[in-house]
């Protein structure tokens, strides 16, 4: 086996393993499709290397992008192989940000780069969720006209701003400081140049928000979901994700996933017919880090 930095030659490779584990690996799925391996200056590009077989097959992934987070995929191992991460530690794109993956992997990574007692705004496993899009139950009211699904940019832009602000401080444990601010205006306006997220409208008034935070021709990934606090116990959640669903199974979309450590959340999907399928973790740090290799015993 080689460990090594992944090239545009091995973009087919990448794809091929990947695809064959996609329900836990759609970032990276995503990312491959939209910025390719080597192209340096798309804001999706990043550092690829991988676990590479003789016959140039691909066994195992570690990338890592622009914004420190790292993603692992390595199949059907429980583990990182420890010479692939050695390739990433002598070649980090930037200081580790946060680690994300299937649940025991991203552990794995987590330990071999000597992180496992780091201080973190969030580090959950959370239960992965599936479904078949021809499986959809949608709730009996989504297509009432009293619930309307409109395009993020016809919501105010403040209220959006809002809403992501306390979606990333409740649901992923981000600091309210001013970097936050300037965080969430980007990923606004990136989720409205993509028209990758949505609000629903109940009497006039925006009650919920939801969207994609992947998206490939076969697949979704679903996040983030938020409803204020004062709107909530009302399922508009539910209805807005289904019908977001809906509107993509109609154009072609198979599959969508997502991942939730809230059992109000779990309990609103599985209604929709999202089924158990793993745990995915989130390990976001609360500062940066740079990292080195460790004898990891988990």
């Amino acid at each position: 086996m080689q460990y090594r930095k992944l090239h545009d030659v091995d973009f087919d490779a990448a794809n091929a393993f990947l695809t064959n584990h996609a329900a836990t690996c759609m970032v990276l799925r995503g990312n491959l499709r939209t910025a390719g391996i080597e192209r340096r200056r798309h804001p999706l590009s990043g550092n690829w290397f991988g676990e590479v077989a003789p016959d140039g097959s691909i066994n195992a992934i570690v990338a890592q992008f622009g914004n420190g987070n790292v993603f692992v995929e390595a199949g059907d191992q429980k583990a990182i192989p420890k010479a692939l991460t050695a390739a990433f530690v002598a070649d980090p794109l930037k200081p580790v940000a946060g680690v994300f993956g299937q649940s025991d992997q991203a552990q794995d990574m987590l330990c071999q780069l000597g992180l496992k007692d780091a201080v973190y705004a969030i580090n959950a496993s959370d239960v992965l969720y599936e479904l078949d899009l021809s499986n959809l139950i949608v709730p009996q009211n989504a297509r009432a006209d009293d619930f309307q699904m409109v395009d993020a940019e016809k919501i105010d832009r403040n209220t959006m701003l809002r809403w992501l602000r306390a979606y990333e401080i409740e649901a992923l444990g981000a600091e309210d400081t001013p970097n936050l601010d300037s965080k969430i205006a980007s990923r606004l306006v990136h989720a409205l140049d993509a028209r990758t997220m949505w609000g629903l409208i109940v009497d006039g008034k925006a009650v919920s928000l939801s969207g994609f935070n992947a998206t490939l021709p076969d697949m979704v990934q679903v996040g983030p979901v938020w409803t204020p606090p004062e709107e909530r116990s009302n399922g508009y959640a539910r209805i807005l994700v289904a019908k977001t669903l809906l509107a993509v199974r109609a154009r072609g979309v198979k599959r969508a996933i997502l991942s939730t450590d809230s059992e109000a959340a779990a309990k609103a999907y599985e209604a929709l017919g999202f089924k158990k399928v793993g745990r995915y973790r989130l390990a976001i740090l609360c500062k940066p880090s740079v990292v080195h290799m460790e004898d990891c015993t988990l």
